[in-house]
């Protein structure tokens, strides 16, 4: 009884939850969401495809069917990037090396990104100088796309990165990579001492 009664409590607990889910329709189908994917923290992204009384179906983007139940939208942190739009901003980063033209840089990621097809050109996208890294030049830019799947906002920036690249190319702006600065002390002779060679290893019985 004891475990029949726990049992009825989850059913009644996600059957309760769909009804709000169809009442308030946080989500709805189409929506592209992001929710927390248990006991491991994972992030679970896909599309709402059917929401049931118990349960809710998600596909993502690599055709795997999700079933989550109701009881987790209302428990757990929901981000749904359709709910009220599909216009969303993301940002892509590059490091440029020392040296470089900072307003070049800015010009050329401007122009990569407006002649990236499927950006939006309103609102203009945004470029900021980030920061003095390390071995680089920071830069960031945001710009607006229309997204209805996780794939399409991964193709974009792709793109945008390939664009930025070709104009770098071009003007002969470098992206940095991580280098180190080796500096030696000229003031004393440099000492050169030749190591031995090693012995040769015993080879054991084949």
């Amino acid at each position: 009884a004891i475990g029949i009664g726990f049992g009825a409590q989850n059913i009644i607990n996600n059957f309760i939850s769909g009804l709000i889910l169809l009442a308030e329709r946080p989500v709805k189908v189409g929506d592209l969401i992001q929710i927390e994917g248990g006991s491991s923290g994972e992030k679970l992204f896909g599309n709402v495809e059917h929401i049931g009384a118990r349960s809710t179906r998600l596909r993502s983007g690599s055709n795997l069917e999700i079933i989550v139940p109701n009881s987790s939208f209302l428990q757990s942190n929901v981000i749904n990037y359709t709910l009220s739009s599909d216009k969303l901003r993301i940002s892509v980063s590059v490091g440029v090396v020392y040296g470089s033209p900072t307003t070049t840089v800015t010009q050329l990621l401007r122009r990569a990104v407006m002649e990236t097809g499927r950006v939006s050109k309103d609102p203009p996208p945004i470029v900021l100088f980030k920061n003095f890294g390390e071995n680089s030049l920071d830069f960031e830019i945001h710009f607006w796309i229309r997204m209805r799947t996780m794939m399409d906002r991964l193709q974009i920036e792709s793109a945008v990165r390939f664009r930025i690249d070709q104009l770098f190319r071009d003007e002969g702006i470098v992206i940095a990579f991580p280098q180190r600065d080796v500096h030696l002390d000229t003031t004393r002779p440099l000492e050169v001492r030749m190591a031995p060679p090693a012995a040769p290893e015993l080879e054991g019985p084949s």
